[in-house]
């Protein structure tokens, strides 16, 4: 028989511990409406559970799929129980420990009509796109988000678009400089506000976690694989960014090319890498090598506090740049086929421009003989950029 009470209180005592904290942005994407299962994907970290929890009310139940509770009944009998005794949204987390979930999720939804159920999982690897539900991504806070959970309320704004207007912005708003600081210390991850300064190496650990437990389990890659990914985590984080030659980096890290786009490939998959493709053919822009970045820069930061090193400033400014630019709907691409090359081409809507990313020092000298709008983003506007 299935002890729902005892489900329930672990459940409650779990959401004794998110009190005080707000509530995470993407959880307005929640709702009854169609498809009614909802899946929050994302890294280690980024507040999955605790967004579940903070979902939970006369009518919703949260329940984990790892808790020695639930691991002896399948997730159907849970569900089913729940749904008797009069629940209508069902918040199950760690689905992935369960083989059956899919088949499972479907019997429910396709059974009780006023049902909707929210899944959540550690383990990306194994949250992939289906046609009878919607994926929600849970990604690192922006730079409003993490002053929101902070305690500070401001609307997102285009500030970062020229010059003049981010020095209004921070004029008005000198805080941020702080903020950005901590912001990119730790504060990106919401872990931050348990682990404060211990949020670096909680990262890495969640990083290494990813590599030899989730891609292990459910990619089911070989030991000479964890170990590439492993190498490919330290050769990335110590080094500039740079184009992405699968040639070169087969060679460094002693892998066939084929093994290479794999493990480059789980880590897209896994949350912890992003590849950034080139833009399309043209006179000025022919297609090239792609380059290899961290998904944010925390993650690089994390690997650097590890080996001991300085992460790359310039590394930095551009993962930061793009996690932001994607967040606000712009698609990102590089750009090949000039002797000085501009950083990447974004474009959203009809809106297309070139920018160049870097500190005080960066002139305009790669962005001259180019057509159409072109930009050049410094800190400042960095700062604006990531306050979406």
């Amino acid at each position: 028989m299935i002890n729902l009470s005892k489900i329930k209180e672990v459940a409650f005592g779990l959401l004794k511990n998110t009190e005080g904290y707000k509530a995470r942005y993407f959880l307005n994407k929640i709702t009854p409406d169609e498809p009614r299962i909802k899946v929050l994907r994302g890294f280690r970290g980024v507040g999955k559970t605790t967004a579940l929890l903070q979902l939970m009310n006369e009518k919703a139940i949260y329940f984990s799929m790892d808790h020695p509770a639930v691991t002896e009944h399948s997730l159907y009998e849970v569900s089913e129980a729940f749904v008797k005794s009069g629940y209508t949204l069902l918040l199950i987390d760690e689905v992935h420990y369960y083989k059956e979930w899919k088949r499972d999720t479907k019997a429910i939804y396709d059974e009780f009509s006023n049902v909707s159920i929210v899944l959540s999982g550690s383990a990306p690897l194994a949250l992939e796109p289906e046609r009878r539900y919607e994926l929600l991504e849970a990604n690192p806070l922006s730079l409003r988000e993490f002053a929101y959970l902070s305690g500070r309320e401001i609307p997102s704004n285009e500030s970062w678009r020229t010059q003049d207007e981010t020095i209004r912005f921070l004029a008005k708003e000198n805080w941020l400089y702080e903020a950005y600081n901590v912001y990119m210390n730790g504060g990106a991850f919401p872990a931050y506000f348990s682990y404060k300064e211990k949020i670096l190496p909680a990262i890495y650990n969640s990083i290494r976690k990813s590599i030899r437990e989730d891609a292990v389990f459910f990619a089911r890659v070989d030991g000479e694989m964890v170990s590439g990914m492993e190498r490919l985590l330290v050769f990335l984080a110590s080094a500039s960014l740079g184009e992405f030659s699968i040639n070169s980096l087969s060679s460094t890290l002693g892998l066939t090319k084929h093994k290479t786009y794999e493990i480059v490939g789980l880590m897209e998959s896994m949350k912890i890498l992003r590849l950034i493709r080139p833009a399309g053919q043209g006179a000025k822009m022919v297609r090239g090598d792609p380059k290899l970045m961290f998904s944010h820069p925390l993650l690089r930061k994390a690997i650097c506090h590890t080996l001991g090193v300085e992460a790359n400033l310039g590394a930095l400014r551009e993962e930061l740049a793009v996690f932001s630019l994607l967040n606000r709907g712009w698609s990102v691409r590089t750009i090949k086929g000039r002797k000085h090359n501009p950083d990447y081409i974004i474009e959203k809507g009809k809106e297309k421009i070139v920018i160049e990313i870097g500190g005080p020092s960066k002139s305009r000298k790669q962005l001259r003989g180019i057509a159409g709008q072109t930009m050049v983003l410094d800190d400042k506007q960095l700062i604006c950029l990531a306050f979406f």
